[in-house]
Formats: C-alpha cells, structure tokens, sequence
C-alpha cells in the first residue's frame, strides 16, 4: 500500500492524506483516521506541493514519436526560397546507403517557388530520403525512395504529379520501415520521457491504427515496455476488423478515428458517415482543422443523421478553427473538442505571418468554448506538437508563441480549466471518468506530485518551472525525479 502525505490535490488549498491500495485510491483525509501501521505502508510526502490527476494526452501517435527519436528535426529552419533547402540538404549529398535518411518538422508554404520531386532528385542523395511536413500528413521525397519502397512506375508518376504526397499508401510503408533496427531501444527512451512529463493514459489517435499494430502495443504493454494506459483508435476503413478484439484495462478501442483527404468529395464522405452510424454504435473522431470542415461534419452529424447518431461521443479532433459562438446551439450535445494549445507556441508565428489564411482570434479558442459550456479536452498530437504539458498549459493560457509574440484571442482561459481540460475532460472524451481523471475514492490511482503549489504561482511564467517529481500508474511508482 501507498500513502501520500501533505498533499495538495489541485485546486483544494487544504492538505489531504492519500490512501493507494490493490491500485485503487482507498482513502482521501485526514492523516489521523488511518489506523495502519506505517510497516505495511510506502510513504511519500507531497510536502504540499499539488498532487494531481496524470495526465490524459487525448491525440498523439505513439509510433511517429518514437520514430521521430532518430529523424532530424527542420522545425527550427527557415527556408525561405529553393536555395536554402539545396545549401541545407548538400550536406546530406553523394552519401550511399539503404538506410533511410528521415525529417520532420519540414514547413514548405514560406516559399513562393515550386517544389516538385525533380527538384528533390537533383540534390543527389542517394539514400532514400523522407522529409514528413510538420503537420505529419505531407511527404516529400525523390523517385530514388518511391522506387525503394516498392511503387511502380504508374504509382511514382500518380505521386509526382501530386506533390508534395497525401497518400495513405506511403504512410503505410513508412509505418513498416520504422518498426525495426532501433526502435525497441528507442520505445523504451520515449516512454521515459512520458513518465517524466506525467503522462499516465494516451489515446493513439492514427487514422490507419489497424489490428496489427494493436496487437504490438499490447505486447509492449504486456512486456512492461509501455508503462501508460493507452486507448487506441481504430482507422475508418479498418473498423470492420477489430469485432474480436477485447477491452482490458491497459489496452481498449476508443472512437472510431476519420480523416478526410485533403480534396474531399463531401457527398461521398456523407455517404461513408451515414453507412457507419447505420452498421456500427462505436464513438467517432474526426481530423477537422478548418472552419469549412468543421461546419461540415457537425451540420451533417446533427442535423443530417439525427435519428440515428443517437448520444455518441462525436470528438472532433484538433478543431483549430472552431468558432464556439456560432456552433452554441450544439452545447448541449454530446461534443467533444480536442484541441492542440501547444500548437500556438509551436506554430503562432505562421499563424501571425499568414493572418489571411486564419481566423486568429478563433484559433483554439478555449476560452469561449468553456464560456458557452462546450466538452473540450487537450492532445498534444506528438509528434507534431511539443508535448512538454507545463508549455503546453503555459501557451493555452498566456497564447505566446514561439518568437515571444502573443496570438490575439476573445480571452483567457485560467489553470484551473486547463488541468480539467488536461485530464478529468479528457477521460470523459473516452467514456472513462469513472475511472481516470480526477482523483477520488475508488478511482484508478493514477497520480502526479509536482514540485510546486499550483495554487501560489505568482504569475504565468512559473508555469514554465513546473516538474513532475513522481508519477503513479495503476498504483505503482513509475518516475521519480533523481
């Protein structure tokens, strides 16, 4: 058995005592009303510092995180024009290898000059090169790595003419060629990283998750590689096949992920979504970034299949244009929105430099969405959004970008919401308050020490200095710092 003393269980200002037994939370009070010899227990003391709920990433993808790990990070470059990216990639030139030369965080759409895949094919690299767009959806490569990965000449021209490529069928391979060589060294290194953040329950949210990769999780999980609980949602197109999968507390399905393709028939989509409510009575998230889309989605959910959407969890994932006050009349729905507040530190200052391409005020607008009573939730999107949580909590609150610049919003959401959207929204988003997300007798004991009393920061930026000290999942000690 566990017991934690002087705790502080955010946003209650009183210390508490906290009882773990058989990874339940058995008692919370006073430190006088237990009545168990100190032998039997592991004490830790808080020393009032806030104790709370782990953290819910509600949209990550776990794999790309952890491929990432040996992929060269461009986020920080700025390419300007063609020639930034020949003077940057010639350092890569005339290197012969099969193994395949990685990057992400690429960002193409500051240049005003035409990049196709002749242009990639004159920097002479040899190896197969794929440089992921910092979106994660966008690939831009050369015929050398299509040719490698088994294309045929049909395909590689298709592709060509597509540029830079949206295709699922190249994710896929990409997906096949990262489960290999490092990568279970690599598992175990970024899910240190998550204990260290506090992370105590992800939700895998890739659109093509198959059983497959399931099934690999859940051996990782059953080895004792992947310490967090992970719920993992099938892609669309793969639904059909998960009808003999089991639930356990570790490893469980959640809503059914869809992602539209970038030039989307809408008729056909409306055609795919009334076939699903009709055929199945999972939850369903959808990848909606823009307003149009977004719009969309919800009018056809509500208004469209009414009769059979019955009360499903509809998340819509990411959200980055939801607009709350035009949608207020939808409140009382079963709604959940997951935004990516890490995206305004990470991304703020396209979004400043390209304020004909968004509505920046409506970016990730939280503060409205819990003025007009809306479900939301946070994900970090790893691993294209950093998913340090006290950056993340920082950058939803303060909207601060990168280059130290502010995003300009209808107003300011406070720490208290923040840490809800962070955990107790989240776990409602996957139908699991009841186990995870607050911390409360009889619920999972799934819990943070920090090294602070959220209560008595001072001001915003001592956020920044926040650290998870110990984190507890299903009752055992996972991380502690030093």
């Amino acid at each position: 058995m566990k017991l934690l003393i002087n705790a502080k269980i955010f946003p209650f200002i009183h210390s508490k005592s906290i009882l773990i037994k058989n990874n339940i939370i058995k008692f919370i009070g006073d430190l006088d009303d237990i009545n168990i010899s100190s032998k039997l227990l592991d004490i830790i003391d808080c020393n009032n510092n806030s104790v709370l709920p782990g953290f819910i990433d509600s949209h990550m993808h776990l794999f790309e995180s952890i491929s990432n790990l040996e992929s060269i990070d461009l986020s920080e470059k700025q390419f300007t024009n063609l020639e930034d990216i020949r003077m940057y990639f010639k350092n890569f030139a005339d290197q012969k290898s099969d193994k395949i030369l990685k990057f992400h965080g690429f960002e193409h759409r500051n240049i005003n000059q035409n990049i196709n895949i002749k242009f990639f094919d004159n920097l002479n690299i040899y190896r197969p090169i794929i440089i992921k767009h910092r979106t994660g959806h966008l690939i831009f490569t050369n015929n050398k790595t299509l040719s490698f990965f088994g294309f045929d000449k049909n395909e590689i021209e298709k592709y060509s003419n597509e540029y830079p490529i949206n295709s699922k069928e190249i994710h896929k391979k990409i997906y096949k060629s990262t489960t290999h060589h490092n990568f279970d060294k690599n598992i175990r290194l970024y899910n240190s990283r998550l204990l260290k953040y506090g992370y105590t329950t992800l939700v895998e949210a890739g659109a093509m998750n198959d059983v497959g990769k399931f099934k690999t999780i859940q051996k990782y999980i059953n080895n004792k590689i992947i310490d967090q609980n992970i719920c993992y949602m099938p892609g669309s197109e793969e639904i059909k096949n998960f009808s003999e999968i089991k639930n356990n507390r570790n490893l469980y399905l959640g809503p059914t992920k869809f992602l539209l393709e970038e030039k989307y028939d809408f008729n056909k989509v409306k055609y795919i979504l009334r076939k699903y409510l009709e055929s199945y009575n999972n939850d369903a998230a959808f990848h909606a970034i823009d307003s149009e889309t977004i719009h969309k989605i919800i009018f056809n959910l509500y208004e469209e299949n009414k009769d059979i959407l019955k009360n499903r969890i509809i998340r819509i994932e990411h959200a980055t244009e939801f607009i709350p006050e035009f949608y207020k009349n939808y409140n009382k729905e079963n709604l959940h929105l997951i935004f990516n507040p890490n995206f305004i530190y990470d991304h703020g200052d396209f979004y400043l430099n390209n304020q004909d391409d968004f509505d920046i005020k409506n970016i990730f607008n939280m503060y409205e969405s819990y003025k007009y009573g809306f479900n939301f939730g946070i994900g970090t999107d790893s691993p294209f959004g950093n998913n340090n949580p006290f950056l993340l909590i920082f950058s939803a609150i303060t909207r601060s970008t990168k280059n130290g610049e502010n995003l300009p919003g209808k107003g300011q959401i406070n720490l208290k919401e923040i840490i809800k959207a962070f955990t107790i929204n989240n776990a409602k988003s996957i139908k699991k308050e009841r186990e995870i997300g607050s911390i409360k007798i009889g619920k999972n004991a799934d819990l943070i020490i920090l090294n602070k009393n959220l209560s008595k920061l001072k001001n915003h930026n001592e956020i920044l200095e926040v650290k998870v000290i110990h984190t507890i999942i299903n009752g055992e000690s996972k991380y502690r710092l030093n």
